[in-house]
């Protein structure tokens, strides 16, 4: 069979309007307020050292987790991380815990593929972070069951006189793409 120039293009276009709509992309964010004597854990690895953690009381205040938990929420309409996992009175959750909850309860059931996580930590100069990306990379692959490859994550310190620069806070920023009904 012998196709002529304009069907393959025809056919290329068809495949590419196909994919995207089977593509979501979303974007979220979350930001916590520091305060003494809380403790610090970022996609579920704990930096002892650092002698500020979010002011929560709920959950470990994991800005890494909630963030990705309402990129997936927002990239499915599906609502945000009270949607997914209301406040039941309880303390010392553990926010890591919630992308296998996510796998289990969204992910799969929708047949969804999960393409990049892509994780931004705005944070003062300290803690330094770098050294630990490996381990927040690994729990978050394991929690999603995606591949390493998959997962990026990276410190950015901010410049400049606001909450972040001042480590009076720290925010996670997250991209996620997925693919539904591949």
């Amino acid at each position: 069979m012998i196709v002529d120039e304009a069907t393959k293009m025809q056919l290329a276009r068809d495949i590419a309007l196909t994919l995207a709509k089977k593509q979501r992309i979303s974007f979220a964010s979350d930001f916590h307020a520091f305060a003494e004597g809380k403790h610090l854990v970022l996609a579920g690895v704990s930096f002892e050292n650092f002698s500020k953690g979010p002011n929560t009381r709920r959950s470990d205040g994991d800005v890494v987790a909630h963030a990705i938990v309402m990129a997936l929420a927002a990239a499915t309409n599906t609502g945000d991380i009270d949607d997914w996992f209301p406040d039941k009175g309880e303390t010392g959750v553990k926010s890591i815990e919630y992308l296998p909850e996510m796998r289990k309860r969204l992910i799969e059931p929708n047949n969804l593929l999960l393409g990049i996580v892509d994780v931004t930590i705005l944070c003062g100069e300290q803690p330094r972070m770098k050294k630990r990306i490996p381990e927040m990379q690994h729990n978050i692959a394991e929690g999603l069951g995606m591949s390493l490859e998959q997962v990026h994550v990276k410190v950015s310190s901010m410049d400049g006189q606001d909450e972040i620069a001042n480590l009076e806070g720290i925010e996670a920023r997250v991209l996620v793409s997925l693919w539904e009904g591949l």
